[in-house]
């Protein structure tokens, strides 16, 4: 096993560094390997998918994956392969549109989806038993990220075309849901996460990255201007989808190819550049590695999960 990882790192380290050499590709903080069977990277992982949303389960030690071509969530486990995990509901005429994936501690499963202004919704994928979309959610609010506060409750970020955007938190009775709005005044809330008491918005528009008190916006909603700049970042970098790990430490890529740190500080660092559009990302905080999903770089590329070393 420590041989064929061995081998997989070296074939994955060629494979960037050649990349790099044509795309000014900046070079990863850290190298693969640490002595163990585990695969730090940096690997590529070819995947005939079009992905979105990354979740890492601790407790499985496995990576599941949303794929709007196949309108499911994929899993892996470590082999080369990604197979099917569970069916999600028909996709509507607008799409799949899946956004980010994350776990309660009851082995469910919610993602988001897009919908364009007329099907967004979140898709609740039950440990056992058929995925549902839950009623209730006003379908012209465009979802991407959705998250799980340490309670266990459901927040999820969305944006009306032409108008403002907002984080809310989803309270569901059955396949009934319905949303209060704790952060209102956003622009495009793309990236959530949530680290013991604070809330981390991500958003595209704006190219802001802000903090909030959970339990203040919990008892009182609060506004863009209320929250806590950390890091800016451009137009171009596109900023999408974000992990943290347990100290506040997040990740995240963007349209401009780059996977950003930030950690508690504010301080910001590039740990690759030159890749295509990165989607989702998930973090192993046991392994110290980040898994980036990385979209087709043209209509006959194919999409990849990238395994990055994290110092």
């Amino acid at each position: 096993m420590k041989i064929i990882s061995a081998l997989r790192n070296t074939f994955g380290l060629r494979r960037w560094l050649l990349a790099g050499m044509a795309s000014g590709f900046v070079a990863l903080s850290a190298c693969g390997g640490g002595g163990s069977d585990v695969d730090r990277g940096p690997t590529t992982l070819p995947v005939a998918a079009k992905l979105n949303g990354l979740y890492w389960d601790k407790v499985e030690s496995r990576l599941y994956l949303t794929d709007d071509t196949a309108n499911n969530i994929r899993v892996w486990d470590g082999n080369q392969s990604f197979p099917a995990y569970a069916a999600l509901p028909a996709a509507p005429a607008s799409g799949a549109t899946l956004g980010q994936l994350t776990r309660r501690s009851d082995g469910a499963f919610y993602t988001t989806r897009f919908g364009f202004g007329t099907d967004g919704a979140v898709v609740a994928v039950p440990k056992s038993g058929t995925a549902f979309n839950l009623e209730g959610t006003d379908p012209k609010r465009r979802r991407i990220g959705i998250t799980t506060a340490p309670d266990g409750a459901l927040l999820d970020g969305w944006f009306i075309k032409g108008g403002a955007g907002a984080v809310s938190q989803l309270s569901m009775n059955g396949q009934q849901a319905s949303e209060r709005e704790l952060v209102t005044g956003l622009g495009k809330p793309v990236g959530l996460a949530v680290a013991g008491d604070t809330l981390y918005i991500g958003d595209q528009n704006n190219g802001q990255l802000l903090s909030y008190s959970l339990s203040k916006v919990r008892a009182q909603p609060a506004g863009l201007a209320d929250g806590k700049l950390v890091a800016t970042f451009t137009t171009l970098d596109g900023i999408d989808l974000m992990t943290a790990a347990s100290d506040g430490t997040l990740f995240f890529g963007g349209s401009g190819g780059k996977l950003f740190q930030v950690n508690p500080k504010g301080e910001t660092s590039v740990l690759a550049s030159g890749w295509s559009k990165i989607i989702g990302v998930a973090y192993d905080e046991s392994n110290r590695r980040l898994f980036a999903a990385v979209a087709a770089p043209d209509a006959s590329g194919t999409a990849s999960v990238r395994i990055v070393p994290v110092k």
